[in-house]
């Protein structure tokens, strides 16, 4: 059988690459041996050791995804060490007022670009908008840490923005681009809840178009795009969408460059926290320290993210007892300024956060692969590319 598209990947790109082609009666199949990706939701202990929030204006991300308990900023804790401390309602706070409001001009500034940006790239590839924008294309080349200094919010950024980000991302302001620092910061100035994700729910959903299976190889021969499984099955497809991590991307296209990875660990620990950090649900740390955060959980447990493997609790914990680790040694994409054409050749797509960081921006990704082949359909609704006569293309190996 030969289908209309097929996915590989069952994140939140592919899936919403599934929603949206299922909305429009398309067909497609979706392989995948992870449902979730990397938003790794334990529906038995309700604790999330992937993507750990959700904003209010997720809204595409947010039809895969429930919210969950509003996050309150006023139970979150920015420590510069063991001592020093504080919290969004501090006298530290007010001193910092000239530079918030800095920061908040800039963030209005930037928000009213991104907002358009994201719309744009629900129906052009990112670099496509991106070029209708140089606002937005400035950003993307551009250190985070001279964003900071150019706007003149250096101490509330090193107090506050930066430690949020370490949090989110697993790297310093140094090593992160401005349109990736400030996408994150913007959970700093909406609500973020916490998420869940029902894997029953989404299989369902997809009952009859879902497959689990690994692809480990793509061929193209004749106008067709042949996938070989794991399983010892092989697919057959029009078009594919390769919704996967950004390193499995490269190696089944074998791409030369994509951006860097951060590693982050995740340890969920029954624990007694240091007197220091246990009044808030959340202790955040600048990114001299390798324990980037603390997250108190419902059930009374720890999450502590670090990006250090080996990493000594004892540093936050007066005692604790391991309950797992959870490892993401590619965490997220965002060492570097290489950019992944979502179009690399007929009939492909590539979905996911391999140019922007987070769940929203996969979504989108995701979607434009969508409505790609959708309007293709629409422009030319009686071929399905395997008519006789139909344009035979070369062989092509991308394994």
């Amino acid at each position: 059988m030969i289908h209309k598209t097929i996915i590989i990947g069952g994140g939140i790109a592919g899936l919403s690459c599934a929603l949206k082609l299922q909305e429009a009666n398309e067909n497609f199949l979706l392989i995948t041996d992870n449902l979730g990706g990397r938003i790794k939701y334990s529906a038995k202990d309700k604790i999330n050791f992937g993507a750990y929030f959700i904003m209010k204006s997720y809204k595409n991300a947010g039809k895969l995804v429930s919210k969950g308990k509003l996050i309150n900023p006023l139970d979150v804790c920015f420590h510069n060490s063991s001592i020093e401390k504080f919290s969004l309602l501090n006298v530290h706070t007010l001193k910092r007022l000239p530079e918030l409001i800095r920061f908040y001009v800039a963030m209005r500034q930037f928000s009213l670009h991104y907002e358009q940006f994201k719309q744009r790239c629900l129906i052009m590839s990112q670099k496509e908008a991106m070029q209708l924008d140089p606002y937005i294309k400035t950003l993307y080349s551009k250190p985070a840490n001279d964003f900071i200094k150019e706007k003149r919010f250096k101490k509330v950024a090193d107090d506050y923005i930066s430690k949020f980000s370490y949090a989110c991302t697993g790297v310093g302001p140094e090593q992160i681009n401005a349109l990736d620092f400030l996408n994150v910061s913007m959970g700093i100035l909406q609500p973020i809840y916490n998420l869940t994700f029902d894997e029953k729910i989404i299989s369902d959903r997809f009952r009859d178009q879902l497959i689990t299976d690994t692809i480990n190889t793509i061929e193209k021969e004749d106008g067709q795009f042949i996938l070989s499984g794991a399983s010892g099955t092989t697919y057959k497809a029009i078009n594919i969408v390769i919704a996967t991590p950004a390193s499995v991307t490269k190696n089944l296209l074998k791409k030369e460059h994509i951006r860097g990875a951060c590693k982050i660990y995740v340890y969920h620990v029954e624990a007694e926290l240091k007197k220091a950090y246990r009044r808030f649900t959340l202790n955040l740390f600048p990114s001299s320290s390798e324990i980037m955060l603390t997250a108190k959980q419902a059930n009374g447990s720890y999450l502590i993210y670090s990006r250090e493997k080996e990493t000594d609790l004892s540093k936050v914990c007066v005692k604790f007892n391991l309950i797992t680790m959870v490892p993401w040694e590619k965490a997220m994409y965002v060492f570097g300024d290489i950019f992944l054409e979502q179009e690399p050749d007929e009939g492909i797509y590539i979905a996911g956060d391999h140019n922007g960081l987070g769940l929203e921006p996969a979504s989108i990704s995701g979607i434009f692969a969508a409505n790609s082949i959708i309007n293709l359909s629409r422009l030319n609704p009686l071929s399905s590319g395997t008519e006789p006569g139909s344009r035979a293309l070369p062989r092509v190996s991308y394994h």
